[in-house]
């Protein structure tokens, strides 16, 4: 179980940057968080570095002939579903529209490749493991027209595969593809759901060249057929029979005696049950006229994906739909976003979140309420009757009124520890270590070490106890390094990441029932 000090104190870090290595053909760069990157667009002249492997990618911005900027296009075999744009020769000029980061305070800045010319080559926060209906071919939105998809997409068929993980990893929430003919491009696109989505066995995500046999659902939606995962390696991911025939999604009919819960694919504590009666004599909210039957659908996306998310400290978000028969959003009937519905009979929402969400946004959890978005208004609306409930992790309430968008918001409980802060808990203190990150390789050789300094002073009980420990982005523990009584004192301790992966890690100070925590970066 997760201790609550690192529930509520985990600081899931804006900006992730790991060590570039030639050795990596499947990543240019990356781990970033596409929240903390800088948008910007800027014109120049590619400069293309063919000398390798796999070419590199610079910009010139100022006509100089020399490199003002890395680009990063992701993996060298990522392209676009569209197929309309490719990756720039040596000597053209483009304009390219992407998020600006510091790899090295040394080193010039580098820009992830959002657009070229104008077309869209990624987009940093798509909700891929929602993409079951088209190709995703603008910023934000799928189509412009939200993400979800309706009833109109092709059959899943069970099918079993084999081959090797392609891990893209240029942002913080990896995407995997299947190399089932070892030519090292990707053949299918593994769907294992959310970010946050856990099985109940713990079974973890692959790593990149792993060996592995998927069964699956396959759709034929993307240029690379999408594969969604039902097992890993024989042990099971997703329960099949929880997508039914259209993924979470359902009719309800005018007429119909018992009512229907639809959720979203990935976990069947989100979602909306709709009760009979639903239809008659009812008002239609902003959309005007509706059909005797519906099409249900709601989806958990990237709280980047709607609208003003940026007002508020958001944990989760939303899309409903509601489709007619032709295939027609009654949500986007007037061509604007954030639509809403009323209906005759009240409708039943759970929504769902994680403590790996939680802890990336670091809300106070007996804060979090619901707010829908209000497009006559153009304002988040908070719903009052709505009622937490912190141990099942779910928040409900019961309303005629059926919106486009939902989100999940709350009020900060920390704020963010700087590099040159040293966050004071009562009586001791928590330094951050040195060096960080750690772990690269420098002409002496590769270091996987780095120093932990604390400080505890002279009022704390003769009963206390200190332990300081370590744990993964999970919250999972990883090393305990100190554990005894509480004397005050200055304290360094030697943490040896060797045997661990490249990642993000945080060590806890806990005296009491208080704790001090700091991230730190192994990069390997």
């Amino acid at each position: 179980m997760i201790p609550i000090q690192i529930k509520r104190f985990l600081l899931i870090s804006l900006t992730l940057t790991l060590a570039f290595n030639l050795q990596k053909t499947f990543a240019d760069e990356g781990h970033f968080h596409s929240d903390s990157l800088q948008n910007i667009t800027v014109s120049g002249t590619a400069i293309v570095d063919s000398s390798l492997m796999h070419a590199l990618y610079y910009l010139d911005s100022d006509g100089d002939g020399r490199a003002d900027y890395k680009l990063n296009f992701g993996p060298w075999w990522y392209k676009p579903d569209s197929g309309t744009v490719s990756r720039p020769i040596h000597g053209e000029s483009i304009l390219i529209e992407g998020g600006l980061f510091d790899e090295d305070p040394h080193d010039m800045q580098g820009i992830v490749v959002y657009k070229i010319n104008d077309l869209l080559w990624r987009n940093p926060s798509e909700p891929t493991w929602n993409m079951m209906g088209g190709h995703q071919n603008e910023m934000g939105h799928h189509n412009s027209m939200g993400f979800a998809f309706g009833w109109r997409h092709d059959s899943l068929r069970t099918v079993e595969l084999s081959g090797s993980v392609l891990a893209d990893s240029t942002f913080i929430f990896t995407r995997f593809y299947l190399d089932t003919n070892a030519d090292s491009l990707p053949d299918y696109f593994l769907n294992f759901g959310p970010p946050w989505y856990r099985p109940e066995n713990n079974t973890p995500r692959p790593e990149n060249g792993d060996f592995v046999r998927i069964n699956g659902g396959l759709i034929n939606t993307h240029d690379i057929p999408m594969l969604i995962v039902y097992t890993l390696n024989n042990r099971t991911w997703l329960d099949s029979s929880a997508l039914g025939n259209h993924f979470g999604g359902g009719w309800i009919y005018n007429n119909m005696s018992e009512g229907r819960y639809f959720y979203s694919p990935f976990d069947s504590l989100d979602g909306m049950y709709v009760r009979p009666g639903w239809a008659g004599g009812m008002e239609h909210g902003h959309n005007g006229m509706m059909s005797d039957s519906l099409f249900c659908q709601i989806l958990e996306v990237f709280p980047q994906n709607l609208p003003n998310h940026d007002e508020f400290h958001v944990l989760a978000g939303y899309e409903i739909a509601m489709f007619n028969g032709s295939g027609s959003n009654y949500m986007w009937m007037d061509g604007t976003n954030g639509g809403h519905m009323n209906m005759s009979s009240e409708v039943d929402y759970t929504l769902h979140y994680t403590d790996i969400q939680l802890r990336g946004e670091q809300l106070n959890e007996n804060s979090i309420v619901i707010k829908y978005w209000d497009d006559l208004d153009n304002n988040w609306i908070s719903v009052p009757t709505a009622v937490l409930n912190t141990d099942l992790n779910t928040i409900t309430f019961s309303s005629k009124e059926v919106s486009n968008y939902m989100i999940l918001s709350g009020t900060p409980l920390v704020t963010s520890i700087g590099p040159e802060q040293e966050p004071n808990v009562e009586n001791f203190t928590l330094s951050q270590n040195y060096p960080n990150p750690f772990g690269k390789t420098t002409a002496a050789g590769s270091s996987a070490r780095t120093i932990i300094r604390y400080t505890i002073g002279n009022n704390l009980p003769p009963v206390a106890k200190a332990t300081l420990t370590v744990y993964n982005a999970l919250g999972q523990k990883v090393a305990v390094l100190a554990h005894g009584k509480a004397s005050s004192g200055e304290y360094r301790v030697i943490f040896n990441g060797k045997g661990l992966s490249t990642g993000v890690y945080y060590y806890e100070l806990k005296i009491g029932r208080t704790s001090s925590v700091r991230k730190m970066l192994l990069i390997k």
